[in-house]
């Protein structure tokens, strides 16, 4: 008889593992075959009331810093409960305790009765501590609910947390993916049109692209003198609704200056349903105002909407107040220097700073060691990510130091000091940032190490000398950069230089000496040098 029992219950093991294991692969094949949030959650909820035999569930998702925190993100059901609060009341409760809410026999709760709810399981979908969301299952089929349905809605549960996070991951990609394709539709305009009427109502056209709207708005405010002008989706003032609204525009406008952050309007008359607005400040006297007004889409403007106006906006409002000279200006060099550095360009109008011209200046190249072995081991996507960590925390750095960022090649960063602005010093300016790029690089590379076992290390090589700078390249294009033989011998010190090292030439030494520590190395053996090059890597700067 206790082995006929034992027998017994392995049996409904082994179908419960069988279940469990047909659920996973049905799981795993929607996750596959869905990139789609809502629809993922809908697929995933439809096989939870099958293999739970229920009539009706709800997937909530939470967000705990939004407005309305609670969002349906599928259920299998048009009918709404009677009691209209109930579900809410049911997140409530489960996000602040993390706890589930199951009651399997409703005859002593009136309030669940009345919606005609017999029994009903309720988990929270926990992600990193977090409650995203909250999954509800109610009224078994002709039973109540079992032990074997907790736990195998437990593990639905446990796998919808996950595919509501890699959703969201994947939602926010594409997200972002669409702020640059505003950024750079701004950038094409900008680029292409020099007229700033032309490119401003193409600007407007574009946003009332990408932010599904009825129309778009730029107004420009003179605080001193009250003058507005108003710039509408392609045209000036010329359609009736612009007309009929032209004062409404006004106010939504002047609200949004006043707040002075983005600002979300609803019926604002019978012609305006909804709108959001942006400021941008021009200088004391003028402002300005993006804004897009009565969404096509039918549950308003989303958050995506609003970061793309912010995106936009941002993108355009330097072209509302820079004339054509300094934006030309400021487009080659902000990818080269720090926002200081064009500034006193820009103040200095009468120097051309695109022309060739020999002089003494400093050169750094810095290179990646381990990144053979990082290739291999690492998804190319993880080597992206590092990477463009990388090199924003080298180029922060470079600017800060008032280097120009010369180019990326590969994994090598090359760097200039001493232009285009000269200025004295620029040899210890350049062994200062490359001591600093060292001691961030070994940060990283101790947090890398644990998070992917791999050595990520940066050789550093500096050179001072007589350069060739300018803009240089073909008829089609063309680069700010520096040629030369000194160039040259910067760019083999970093060949040479290992793991952690700074090494520099006797050019650069003569001109620091006075304020680093060295080490002097065995001389360098350089590839086109008849004799070699005496080398020092340095240790520190003197504090004086």
């Amino acid at each position: 008889m206790a082995s006929s029992e034992k027998v017994k219950r392995l049996l409904t093991k082994i179908r419960a593992q069988a279940e469990r294991l047909q659920v996973l692969n049905e799981l795993a094949e929607i996750e596959a075959s869905n990139t789609e949030k809502y629809l993922l959650l809908k697929e995933i909820l439809l096989l939870a009331v099958r293999a739970t035999k229920v009539e009706k569930a709800f997937i909530i998702l939470h967000n705990k810093n939004s407005k309305n925190p609670y969002e349906y993100g599928a259920t299998n059901t048009s009918e709404p409960l009677e009691d209209r609060t109930l579900i809410r009341d049911i997140c409530d409760n489960i996000v602040r305790s993390q706890k589930p809410v199951i009651v399997n026999d409703t005859r002593l709760h009136r309030r669940l009765r009345k919606c005609k709810i017999r029994n009903i399981i309720a988990l929270p979908l926990i992600f990193n501590k977090e409650v995203v969301g909250i999954f509800i299952i109610i009224n078994k089929r002709k039973s109540l609910f079992k032990k074997r349905d907790l736990s195998l809605f437990t593990f639905i549960c446990k796998y919808t947390s996950s595919a509501i996070q890699h959703a969201n991951c994947s939602e926010e990609l594409k997200n972002k993916d669409k702020e640059l394709e505003a950024i750079y539709a701004v950038d094409r305009i900008r680029d292409t049109i020099k007229d700033f009427n032309t490119m401003m109502e193409a600007v407007l056209q574009e946003m009332t692209q990408m932010i599904d709207s009825k129309l778009a708005f730029f107004l420009l405010l003179n605080k001193k003198t009250n003058k507005t002008e108003l710039k509408v989706s392609g045209r000036l003032k010329s359609s009736t609704f612009v007309h009929n609204n032209a004062n409404a525009v006004y106010e939504i406008s002047k609200t949004t200056l006043d707040v002075g952050e983005l600002k979300e309007f609803s019926r604002v008359n019978s012609d305006i349903q909804n709108a959001i607005c942006t400021p941008i400040v021009v200088s004391e006297e003028t402002m300005g105002v993006f804004g897009v007004i009565n969404s096509n889409n039918q549950h308003g403007f989303t958050e995506v909407d609003k970061r793309l106006l912010n995106a936009i906006a941002k993108q355009s409002d330097s072209a509302v107040f820079e004339d054509l000279e300094k934006a030309e200006l400021k487009k080659i060099f902000s990818r080269y220097v720090s926002e200081e550095v064009i500034e006193s360009m820009i103040s200095d109008p009468d120097q051309d700073f695109l022309k060739i011209n020999r002089r003494e200046m400093t050169v750094l190249f810095s290179d990646l060691r381990g990144f053979t072995s990082l290739s291999e081991k690492l998804e190319p996507e993880q080597i992206v990510e590092i990477l463009n960590e990388h090199f924003t925390e080298m180029t922060d750095i470079i600017l800060k130091h008032r280097g120009t960022l010369d180019k990326f090649v590969g994994d090598e960063i090359m760097a200039l000091f001493g232009a285009p602005v000269y200025y004295e010093g620029h040899a210890l300016k350049a062994v200062k940032c490359a001591l600093e790029m060292q001691k961030k690089a070994n940060a990283m590379q101790q947090r890398l190490k644990k998070q992917f076992g791999v050595d990520i290390t940066i050789g550093i090589g500096i050179n001072t000398g007589e350069m060739v700078v300018g803009n240089i390249g073909s008829a089609k294009r063309t680069d700010y950069t520096v040629i030369g033989n000194n160039v040259n011998i910067a760019a083999r010190l970093c060949d040479a230089a290992k793991a952690g090292q700074v090494l520099i030439t006797d050019n650069t030494y003569a001109e620091v000496q006075k304020l680093v520590k060295v080490e002097q190395l065995e001389p360098l053996k350089a590839k086109g040098k008849s004799r070699p090059l005496n080398i020092y890597n340095v240790k520190s700067i003197i504090e004086i």
